[in-house]
């Protein structure tokens, strides 16, 4: 997803009106929903649909829960 700057102060090396992406804020130590809160960003008009259901989906994923298909002994069930 892209956002735009729409504060004065410089956000994430980015000025007024320029566009930045998540994984930008991210990798500066931002945090997305702070700078929205905060009414430093805002989400670009023009961001694709599909690029939101991905990262909606993405965050779904990043949420389920991981199961370890080892067993104790090291075996692995469809191993005989």
């Amino acid at each position: 997803m892209e956002y735009t700057v729409i504060s004065n102060k410089k956000v994430c090396g980015k000025v007024k009106d320029e566009k930045l992406t998540r994984d930008d804020i991210l990798s500066a130590g931002g945090s997305v929903e702070h700078l929205l809160a905060s009414g430093n960003i805002k989400e670009s008009t023009n961001t694709p649909k599909a690029v939101k259901e991905v990262e909606a989906v993405q965050q779904v994923v990043d949420t389920l829960p991981v199961f370890n298909l080892d067993n104790e002994q090291g075996e692995k069930p469809w191993q005989e």
